[in-house]
C-alpha cells in the first residue's frame, strides 16, 4: 500500500491541482508537513503563491528555498519577477545580480527586461544568451514572444521554429502558432510533410490539435479532410463551436442531413449559440423544412443581428411564392449589413445567390432557378445574376440558356469597361497608368 506522502504527491500532480491553485497550495503544504526537506515542493509552493499573485509571500518562500539549498539562480529570477509585479524594478534588478551561472545570469536579465517591456535591452541579453547557447529553448521561446509583441511575425516565427528544431516533439506548437497567424496553408504543408515522417502521433490524441488541423483544412476549402480531424476533435472533447464547424463542412459538401444532426447536438450544448442557430436555419431551409427554418430564424433574430438570416427568409418566401415578403426580407437584411446602404440605388448583398448556388449544386434545380429568376426580374441590370444563373444552367445541362446569360453578362461587362474609359478621359487620367 502506498504511503500518505506518495498519495499526496500523486494528488499534487493531478489535473485537479493543475487547475485549482488553492488545492495545489493545500496539498503542497500537507506534503511539506510530512517532509519539510523536500526542496522541490518548497519551490512549488513559492511558485503557487506567485501564480496566486501573493508576491510578498512568494518572495519570502523563495528566500527560504535559497537558505535551504534550493536552485538559487531560478529563485533569484522568480524573486525578481515578483518585485516587478510589486512595482519595485530596482529591487528586481538588484536581486538577479546575485545569479552565479553565466548562462542563467544572461537568462534572468533577459526575462526580467522582457517583463519590464524594455524590449531593446531584453533582445540585447537574448542575443548574448543565444550566442553562448544557441539551443537555449527558454531564450528562443521568449525571443519569439518579444518579436510577436513588436508585430514582427517573420522574426517571431524564426525563433519559434528554431525552438521546435531543438525539441522536435513540440512541432505541434509551431503549427498552432502558424494557425494563430492565419497561415493555414503553411500549417497544412508542415503537417502533411512531417506526418509522413511519423510526427504528431501523440498530438493527434489532443482535441485542440485536431481542431487546429481541421479548421486549417476548412480555411483551404478542403472540407473532406477537415471533417476527419474536426470529428475526431469533437469525439475527444465536444463543444457547440466544434459541432457547428463540422456542420459548416457538411454544408459545403452538400450533406444537409448530417449538418442538421450536428447542429441539433450543438444546440443541446448551447441553445443560444449564434452560429448554430443560423446554420440550422439554413439547413432546415435546404431540407425543405420551411416552418422549422422560420422558427429558428425568429429565435436567432430575437437575440442577435444577422443579415444572412434575412436572406434565408427571403429564399423561404421565394419557395412559398410570397415574392413581396421575400424582397422585404432581403431589404431588411441589407440594411442590417450595410447601415447606410440605399436599397433603391442598387441590389443587396450576394448571400441569397450563395444559397441559390448551393441549391443548384445539391440538385434542387427548380428552387435555385426560382431565386435567380425572381432576382433578375426585380434587378434586370444587376449583371452578376446573369453570371450565376448561367453557371446554374450549365450545371443542369441547359446549354442554350447558359450561353444566353453568359452573353448578357459579357455585354454588361463591356459596357462597364466602356463607361470606365470614358470617365478616365473626362478626368484626364492615363488608362494604362491606372
Amino acid at each position: 500500500m502506498s504511503s500518505k506522502l506518495d498519495r499526496l504527491i500523486a494528488s499534487y500532480n493531478s489535473v485537479e491541482c493543475e487547475f485549482n491553485i488553492d488545492k495545489s497550495i493545500e496539498v503542497c503544504k500537507e506534503i511539506l508537513k510530512i517532509n519539510p526537506n523536500l526542496i522541490e515542493f518548497q519551490e512549488n509552493l513559492a511558485c503557487d503563491y506567485y501564480n496566486k499573485k501573493e508576491y510578498e509571500k512568494s518572495i519570502e518562500l523563495f528566500n527560504k528555498c535559497i537558505e535551504n539549498g534550493g536552485a538559487r539562480d531560478d529563485s533569484y529570477m522568480m524573486i525578481g519577477l515578483a518585485y516587478v509585479k510589486l512595482n519595485h524594478p530596482e529591487k528586481a534588478l538588484e536581486i538577479i545580480k546575485e545569479t552565479k551561472d553565466k548562462e542563467n545570469y544572461l537568462l534572468n536579465h533577459f526575462i526580467l527586461f522582457k517583463e519590464l517591456e524594455e524590449y531593446d535591452k531584453a533582445i540585447e541579453y537574448g542575443d548574448k544568451l543565444l550566442e553562448l547557447n544557441p539551443e537555449n529553448t527558454l531564450a528562443l521561446h521568449h525571443m519569439s514572444d518579444i518579436y510577436e509583441e513588436l508585430d514582427d511575425d517573420e522574426r517571431s516565427m524564426f525563433y519559434f521554429n528554431e525552438m521546435t528544431n531543438v525539441i522536435p516533439e513540440i512541432k505541434s506548437l509551431l503549427l498552432i502558432r502558424l494557425y494563430s497567424l492565419g497561415k493555414y496553408d503553411e500549417v497544412i504543408e508542415s503537417f502533411e510533410e512531417l506526418r509522413e515522417n511519423g510526427a504528431f502521433e501523440k498530438d493527434l490524441e489532443s482535441a485542440h490539435f485536431n481542431y487546429i488541423i481541421g479548421m486549417s483544412y476548412h480555411e483551404l476549402n478542403r472540407h473532406f479532410d477537415s471533417l476527419k480531424y474536426l470529428i475526431n476533435s469533437d469525439r475527444l472533447y465536444s463543444t457547440a463551436e466544434k459541432k457547428a464547424s463540422i456542420a459548416k463542412n457538411y454544408i459545403e459538401n452538400l450533406n444537409f442531413d448530417l449538418a442538421h444532426k450536428y447542429l441539433n447536438e450543438a444546440l443541446k450544448i448551447d441553445e443560444m449559440d449564434k452560429t448554430s442557430l443560423f446554420l440550422i436555419t439554413e439547413t432546415s431551409y435546404y431540407l425543405g423544412n420551411y416552418y422549422e427554418a422560420i422558427e429558428y430564424a425568429n429565435k436567432l433574430l430575437n437575440n442577435y443581428q444577422c443579415d444572412k438570416a434575412f436572406h434565408v427568409l427571403g429564399a423561404i418566401y421565394f419557395d412559398l411564392g410570397d415574392t413581396h415578403n421575400a424582397f422585404e426580407s432581403l431589404k431588411v437584411g441589407t440594411h442590417v449589413m450595410l447601415e447606410n446602404w440605399d436599397y433603391n440605388q442598387g441590389p443587396y448583398s450576394e448571400y441569397i445567390m450563395e444559397i441559390a448556388s448551393r441549391l443548384s449544386k445539391a440538385g434542387y434545380a427548380e428552387r435555385a432557378e426560382n431565386i435567380y429568376n425572381k432576382l433578375q426580374s426585380k434587378h434586370p441590370d444587376y449583371y452578376t445574376i446573369y453570371l450565376e444563373r448561367a453557371k446554374h444552367y450549365k450545371r443542369v445541362g441547359k446549354k442554350e440558356l447558359a450561353e444566353k446569360d453568359f452573353e448578357k453578362y459579357n455585354e454588361y461587362m463591356m459596357e462597364e469597361e466602356r463607361e470606365w474609359r470614358e470617365f478616365l478621359k473626362e478626368i484626364g487620367e492615363d488608362e494604362d497608368k491606372e
